[in-house]
């Protein structure tokens, strides 16, 4: 992965067909600062949406490591969730198809 290129907003504001550019073609990111303070990235779709997907797994692990947490402190077992899983599936069966 590149390093981020920092720039000033003026000459990102001269150079942006060269920053759009560099951004598709080679992957390279900038930071662009106003009066010295960092104010946007950019960085290629393809980054961003990595990034969005990566964020989103790490979202979902942390919910899963909380859910199995609070699913061992109720003391719920992978053996109770199954014999739960199964007597909803019946149910589902027998409301859908008026058997069971």
């Amino acid at each position: 992965m590149k390093e981020i290129q920092t720039v000033t907003a003026t000459w990102a504001r001269t150079h942006f067909e060269e920053i759009i550019h560099n951004t598709v073609t080679t992957g390279e990111r900038f930071t662009v600062e106003c009066d010295g303070i960092p104010a946007v990235v950019i960085l290629s779709v393809a980054e961003y949406e990595r990034l969005q997907r990566q964020a989103a797994w790490s979202r979902f692990y942390e919910l899963g490591q909380k859910a199995g947490l609070e699913a061992e402190e109720e003391g719920v077992t992978e053996e109770s969730l199954q014999e739960e899983i199964a007597a909803i599936k019946q149910q589902v069966y027998a409301e859908r198809y008026g058997r069971g």
